[in-house]
């Protein structure tokens, strides 16, 4: 019976379960050249805007929000680049109080950015005000400004 127990402990050590938190990130995955991406799903909120001529180009695949330290808003969006070819656009984030009025003084410069070819990265940012209780996200092409 006891040896029993040791191989069935043994042999339950080799299973591992990933469990993800609400709020956790996935960790990357590690795939060879021939097992096909996972197809993410489009992600579709009215505090993103993407300018006409990157429509194609980029696609929003997660947004979490939360309230941190101090009550400062901390953002992430997750937006994937669509094209085989580098992507080079800017984004501007604008924040919002409670009852949706903008923070004009609290609105980010636009920043440049770069995706790689089907790359898949993130935009995080914490509000400079705890009055930020909303944003919006704008992505334009270097050539929109």
């Amino acid at each position: 019976m006891k040896a029993f127990l040791i191989l069935l402990l043994a042999a339950a050590g080799g299973c591992v379960t990933r469990v993800e938190t609400p709020g956790s990130s996935p960790q990357p995955s590690h795939r060879s050249p021939q097992q096909p991406a996972i197809q993410r799903q489009t992600v579709t909120d009215k505090r993103v805007i993407i300018g006409s001529s990157l429509e194609k180009a980029l696609r929003i695949v997660g947004i979490k929000s939360t309230i941190g330290a101090g009550g400062f808003l901390r953002i992430q969006v997750d937006v994937q680049n669509l094209t085989d070819s580098s992507k080079q656009f800017s984004y501007r984030i604008d924040w919002f109080d409670r009852e949706g009025a903008a923070l004009p003084l609290a609105a980010s410069p636009s920043i440049s950015w770069m995706l790689l070819s089907r790359e898949t990265s993130f935009l995080a940012a914490t509000s400079p005000t705890p009055a930020a209780k909303d944003f919006r996200v704008t992505f334009l092409s270097l050539g929109d400004h």
